[in-house]
């Protein structure tokens, strides 16, 4: 609030008296800068000269910042601040309205559907070149190829390396032609680092191979492999919030969401990519991201079998 004028305390009264608002008064640049990361659902602007321009018969301006990706903000919250802010402003006075609110969106460009959709193509591709990476190394079990690879001077170590190495050089080419088509066919921006995104694409397809290594250890046959890394993917396909508004998920699944990898990966993606509001912040994306890589290569190394 950067008014603290009478009128300008008697609207924040007002607005803290609904139950369902949960209102925090802070500094106008942390208080965007929590929007922007995921942290609030709207902010409330009370311009300087709020109270003065209202005693003065004149309108008072409001701005209200908000994330319109976000279903809930957009449909529900939204029209519930304006509700309360205009029935304060008819307390003020029976004459015509003396609050004047504006929306404001902290984005400089409009996301469209396939812009929220192609960050999320892209993550689902990497989950799949990671997971599916198991296939083979059970198949080569199974047909004893490397129960003959163990019988060899290989170490472990080199041959996972030297896998690791393939699936991300088809990792960033599989990114690079869904990147490239989406541009041209599409117009979807990119906005944010380059840089960023090489290094969020990696530390995702090295996630996700350290998934499908460690779920390679528990299957015997490719028969068994299959129905196993089905049970993985397609809940995460679906509920990770890749192809929709995690606002849209009922609040019980909303644990499980947090709880799956791909939620973080197409996190970090839209936000790089068209700029869309954090769900989370790229140091938790990268930190969980990170500690399903750790995890799971340790699980892989230490189940790891040859035959």
């Amino acid at each position: 609030m950067e008014d603290n004028s009478e009128v300008a305390q008697g609207l924040s009264a007002a607005l803290q008296e609904p139950e369902v608002l949960e209102v925090q008064i802070g500094e106008r640049d942390n208080e965007l800068q929590a929007l922007e990361d995921g942290d609030r659902r709207a902010v409330i602007i009370v311009l300087p000269d709020f109270g003065e321009t209202i005693s003065k018969g004149n309108k008072g301006q409001i701005e209200i910042y908000y994330d319109p990706t976000q279903t809930t903000s957009s449909q529900v919250l939204i029209p519930i601040i304006e509700k309360v802010i205009d029935g304060f402003d008819r307390a003020l006075s029976q004459a015509p309205s003396l609050i004047q609110v504006e929306g404001k969106t902290l984005q400089t460009y409009d996301l469209r559907a396939i812009d929220y959709l192609v960050p999320g193509v892209l993550a689902m591709a990497l989950m799949q070149l990671g997971i599916f990476a198991a296939v083979e190394l059970v198949t080569e079990r199974e047909n004893k190829v490397l129960k003959r690879l163990g019988a060899t001077p290989l170490r472990r170590s080199t041959m996972i390396i030297s896998t690791v190495i393939f699936r991300l050089m088809v990792a960033l080419v599989q990114a690079a032609l869904i990147i490239i088509i989406a541009r041209l066919v599409f117009d979807v921006p990119m906005l944010g680092s380059w840089l960023f995104l090489i290094s969020m694409i990696i530390l995702g397809t090295l996630a996700f191979l350290a998934l499908g290594y460690l779920l390679s250890a528990f299957a015997k046959t490719e028969r068994t492999a299959m129905p196993l890394l089905m049970s993985i993917q397609f809940p995460m396909m679906f509920l990770s919030g890749i192809f929709f508004p995690a606002e849209m998920m009922p609040d019980f699944m909303i644990p499980i969401m947090n709880a799956m990898p791909l939620t973080y990966l197409g996190d970090s993606l839209r936000q790089i990519m068209v700029g869309s509001s954090a769900l989370h912040p790229h140091y938790i994306n990268a930190a969980v991201l990170g500690g399903w890589l750790v995890v799971c290569l340790i699980g892989a190394i230490r189940f790891f079998r040859w035959e």
